[in-house]
């Protein structure tokens, strides 16, 4: 069994992003077998299964990144469990300086294995913002999809998938400002607390929070104003399906045109 460096060097508006320049520098400069993911929110949202598979070994890693709950939602999404053993997981947030580096050499100095350096890249167009859900909170309400606009999210047999993640409206966190459950994370959401994927909640800080959001966007009437929202999304698809098939005709008839 070998031991990989899983480093995600982040594109979210982070205060870290120097010192995410000097690690990598610093994971550059030792025998590791290290992976260097920009960044890891994306390229586990748009290439699902290149990122499982490289998973899918018996291998050790240590993964560098944010907060380990929400790297470790990024693993279950793509249908990896964080939990079976193999991973350990540093976040940059909170760790740094020599801490850091003295973790890392902790895990790589007894598991040298050779030294190589693979880049794994999200779309450089994307800004990797959009939301996961946290199913061990989730109560499958759907407050979320009936809140958004542009069908990030899908409701289906009692549960709540994040289906087009790239639909998401950058630095719009406003569906987990709303979740009764506190269930949905924002790895890009630099506000911190339970919607930046803190590791620990606190509760009676969020519900207070939530009551506010839930005043402020949502109004006195919840129900009225979802039920617009639903309305609204519905009148945004067609418009949508509209406008593709207005361009496959005029496609269709350049091309008999030209004939």
């Amino acid at each position: 069994m070998g031991k990989k460096i899983i480093f995600c060097n982040c594109k979210g508006d982070t205060a870290e992003t120097q010192g995410l320049n000097h690690i990598f520098l610093y994971l550059q400069s030792i025998p590791v077998e290290l992976f260097n993911f920009y960044d890891l929110c994306g390229v586990c949202a748009i290439k699902k299964n290149e990122t499982r598979d490289l998973f899918l070994t018996s291998d050790e890693f240590l993964v560098i990144a944010c907060y380990s709950r929400t790297v470790k939602l990024l693993l279950r999404n793509i249908g990896i469990d964080p939990d079976s053993g193999q991973f350990s997981f540093l976040n940059v947030k909170e760790i740094r300086g020599d801490a850091l580096m003295n973790r890392i050499q902790a895990f790589y100095q007894d598991g040298f294995s050779g030294k190589s350096l693979t880049t794994i890249e999200s779309d450089p167009e994307w800004p990797s913002w959009y939301p996961l859900v946290d199913y061990s909170r989730c109560s499958s309400c759907g407050q979320c999809a009936d809140f958004c606009l542009f069908s990030v999210y899908e409701k289906r047999e009692g549960k709540i998938s994040v289906v087009n993640p790239t639909n998401c409206k950058n630095n719009c966190p406003a569906c987990a400002r709303l979740c009764p459950q506190i269930a949905i994370v924002f790895p890009k959401y630099s506000g911190g607390g339970a919607i930046g994927g803190s590791e620990t909640v606190d509760e009676m800080e969020e519900e207070q929070r939530q009551r506010k959001d839930m005043d402020s966007i949502l109004g006195s009437d919840i129900y009225k104003t979802l039920e617009l929202r639903k309305a609204k999304r519905k009148s945004i698809i067609k418009g949508q399906a509209m406008n593709k098939a207005l361009e496959e005709r005029e496609k269709a008839l350049n091309e008999k045109n030209n004939k």
